[in-house]
């Protein structure tokens, strides 16, 4: 009974392996025929293609290589043509050619200056001086001798029966010899002259200047004259004329022919020369070039049959493989499903792989949904995180700002207005009440303010700078009284579900693209100006003028300042110094110029120290201005609010107090990572301590500089978006808050010891080889 049962299961193990195999050789023999229909049309259509385009770059190759001869030739001819016009002007040689009478001593000194003329020009083969008076030539090779003794009558006889043209060169016959020859002067009515100077060119040295025959390549090159004789170039080899007729066009077509049926035809290249009634002629044979394409065609071929091999063997293995790699693949999934046991609809069988995968994708799809609404949970701090860059560096790139105005009400509005809602009274609240019911409340009143004006048709935005106010931005295309309107119901609508009353400053209509840093510090200055009148109002920008005309630099700001420093330094009796100094000089003033200057005095101590619940009390400074008598009631009760602050400074020294200090020290600067212009003097302004003393607090509690903090917190910043976005590295140092390139790559470079291109590499690979 075993030994049956034995023999069925190894049965059984036998028709799964052969299963396997047909299976195996069917995926071989798919692969390998689409391998095959698709490698070896290709390899020919490419083989096709470079002969094509090689046959028709060559025939481009020579048609520019010809007109480059034809150019150079022009040159060459107009210099020799130019430097014969100079030897004809010269004085003795025009003396010699006038003369009536064969004077010796001319004679010699006109043959000195042909012969200093034929040292300076390579190409003059020979030069000729003919005086028709006289009947003598002056050769340059033998002196001078009469015509009946002249050894090339043929140059006479031309000068006589056909007089030269224009400045035209000519093929002349001397013995077995042809030389390019002309004649000067020549005129356009071709008169003739007493006196002509002749001079024959060196073809052999012309030849070898201008015509550049390649006998590897089978490039041959003539100049031929306008009945299509060669005046350069190997006589014997001309092609024949009727050739020469053929268009360029037609001849690369028929070349191109010719070549795919195996045929030697040349390519053939005429130009003609502007200066002269030449043509420069051209023939390229074909065998040298037709060898070379036809053995990079059969690399190509021979390429291309490796490469199908190598295909093949790779799909053959791959085919005796793909079922293990499937078979381990639903393995793990059913593995990982054992250890899931909620997350499928039903357990698959043993062995069952399809149904195990088929789970598998499932559950991934669960846990991609899950992913996704986690992702959806977390929006609304990605979308705060948009709008604090936003604000903070005022212009943001129009990727940033098209999704910050996409997942807020701001969307299709082009113009909006930015308010800015401060607290008041914000220290004095703010001690009574720890970090997270300071947050929760702030958010309270965010939610107020949005609902108020969503009420009336604003789209509204509230921004947590982490500071005594919130930042609104406003999308409102109605009129202005009505925005402010709205505003002020938000304004007493908070005031009535809060407690707390805040201070609105609103700005001007800007547009998307506008610097909105710049409307959020003027907002910002415009919400303190209650300080100056203590009226409950809506401040705008129209206010500033009055404002900044107001606020007049003193004549002594240094003492205000040393002032400010002694409260926060805690110095009793430097404090008492400084307000000598500033009070002394007021007994002499105007009433008018004293209030100025004690509105002045005033308003930079309350902005300095406004977080501070000693001064929390002042409700407008004309008010506290009236109700002193004299500037000694004024300095007295200055002088007891500045102790209370002193006072209220040292109890946040205190040890208790120190670890809430540095945790809103961290708060804020989180807030406000994306302002590249964030400085330690900002975060101690904003917890009211000097700046010394606020670095050296966070040191001792952090171990680490407030500087260097912020920096490992921009770098993180930075590691986190390289890893989770693909946006450019320039534009996530800038949402990262720094303010230059050359920082932010500096910076990170020296903190990872990679540039962010190859950290965001190497987390890619680090990912890929976790995932493998």
């Amino acid at each position: 009974m075993r030994h049956g049962n034995g023999g069925r299961r190894n049965e059984a193990r036998f028709a799964m392996r052969y299963l396997l195999t047909k299976q195996a050789i069917r995926l071989y023999v798919w692969i390998g025929i689409l391998v095959t229909v698709i490698v070896v049309p290709c390899s020919l259509y490419l083989t096709h293609r470079f002969s094509a385009y090689a046959y028709t770059q060559m025939s481009e190759f020579q048609q520019d290589r010809i007109a480059q001869t034809a150019s150079r030739t022009d040159f060459l001819l107009s210099k020799l043509k130019a430097y014969s016009l100079n030897m004809y002007e010269d004085r003795t040689i025009r003396d010699w050619l006038q003369a009536d009478r064969n004077l010796p001593l001319a004679n010699m000194e006109a043959l000195q200056i042909v012969s200093s003329y034929m040292a300076t020009e390579p190409f003059l083969k020979r030069v000729y001086l003919v005086n028709r008076s006289t009947r003598a030539v002056l050769d340059s090779a033998v002196g001078v001798v009469p015509f009946e003794q002249f050894a090339d009558p043929a140059m006479l006889n031309r000068l006589e029966t056909d007089p030269p043209a224009f400045l035209q060169f000519f093929p002349h016959r001397l013995g077995e010899a042809t030389y390019p020859a002309m004649l000067v002067p020549a005129t356009p009515a071709r008169k003739a002259e007493n006196g002509y100077l002749a001079v024959l060119l060196d073809r052999e040295a012309l030849q070898a200047f201008l015509l550049e025959n390649n006998e590897r390549l089978g490039t041959e090159i003539w100049i031929l004259d306008e009945q299509d004789r060669p005046v350069l170039g190997e006589r014997e080899a001309v092609p024949a004329i009727g050739v020469l007729e053929e268009s360029r066009a037609s001849a690369e077509r028929g070349t191109e022919a010719a070549a795919e049926r195996g045929e030697e035809r040349p390519f053939l290249n005429r130009a003609p020369l502007a200066s002269q009634a030449w043509t420069v002629v051209s023939r390229s044979d074909l065998r040298t070039f037709r060898q070379q394409a036809e053995s990079f065609r059969n690399g190509i071929l021979g390429g291309s049959g490796l490469v199908l091999l190598c295909l093949l063997a790779a799909a053959f293995w791959n085919s005796r493989r793909v079922i293990r790699p499937f078979r381990s693949l639903a393995e793990q999934v059913s593995t990982r499903l054992s250890a899931e046991p909620d997350k499928g609809p039903h357990r698959p069988l043993p062995g069952d792989e399809y149904r195990i995968l088929k789970d598998g994708i499932e559950w991934l799809a669960t846990s991609v949904d899950e992913m996704k609404g986690s992702l959806q949970a977390a929006f609304p701090l990605a979308k705060a995180e948009y709008m604090r860059q936003w604000v903070l560096q005022g212009r943001v790139n129009q990727s940033v700002r098209n999704d910050a105005v996409a997942a807020s009400g701001l969307a299709g509005r082009e113009t909006l207005f930015l308010a800015v809602l401060k607290i008041d009274r914000y220290g004095q609240w703010a001690e009574s009440v720890d970090m997270h019911a300071r947050r929760q409340r702030k958010e309270a009143i965010a939610r107020i303010a949005e609902e108020t004006l969503a009420s009336g048709g604003a789209g509204c935005e509230a921004v947590d700078l982490a500071g005594d106010h919130l930042v609104l931005l406003l999308g409102y295309d109605g009129e202005w009284q009505a925005l402010l309107q709205l505003l002020e119901r938000a304004k007493r609508r908070i005031a009535a579900r809060t407690g707390l009353g805040v201070t609105i400053a609103l700005s001007d209509r800007k547009h998307r693209e506008d610097d909105l840093r710049a409307a959020y510090d003027v907002c910002l200055e415009l919400a303190k100006l209650r300080f100056l009148g203590g009226e409950d109002r809506i401040y705008t920008e129209a206010d500033y003028e009055t404002y900044a005309n107001l606020l007049q630099p003193l004549p002594e700001p240094k003492t205000l300042e040393h002032l400010i420093v002694a409260v926060k330094a805690g110095r009793t009796e430097e404090l008492a110094e400084r307000l000598g100094e500033l009070f002394g000089p007021m007994a002499a003033m105007r009433y008018s110029e004293c209030r100025v200057r004690l509105t002045v005095i005033l308003f930079t101590i309350m902005k300095e120290f406004d977080s501070l619940s000693a001064l929390q009390k002042v409700d407008g400074i004309d008010r506290q201005l009236d109700r002193f008598s004299t500037l000694a009631e004024l300095r007295d009760w200055l002088h007891a609010e500045l102790l209370l602050v002193m006072e209220q400074l040292g109890s946040r020294k205190s040890l208790e107090r120190k670890d809430r200090l540095v945790e809103e020290m961290k708060v804020y600067l989180q807030a406000r990572l994306q302002d590249p212009l964030l400085a330690a003097e900002d975060v101690a302004d904003h917890i009211s301590l000097s700046v010394k003393y606020a670095r050296r607090l966070f040191q001792d509690i952090q171990g680490v500089t407030l500087s260097g903090y912020l920096l490992d917190l921009r770098i993180r910043k930075v590691k986190e978006l390289l890893v989770t976005t693909s946006l450019p590295v320039a534009e996530i140092g800038e949402q990262s808050g720094f303010l230059t390139r050359s920082h932010f790559f500096t910076a990170f470079k020296k903190a990872t010891g990679m540039t962010p291109s190859q950290y965001r590499e190497h987390a890619a690979g680090k990912r890929e080889e976790e995932a493998g």
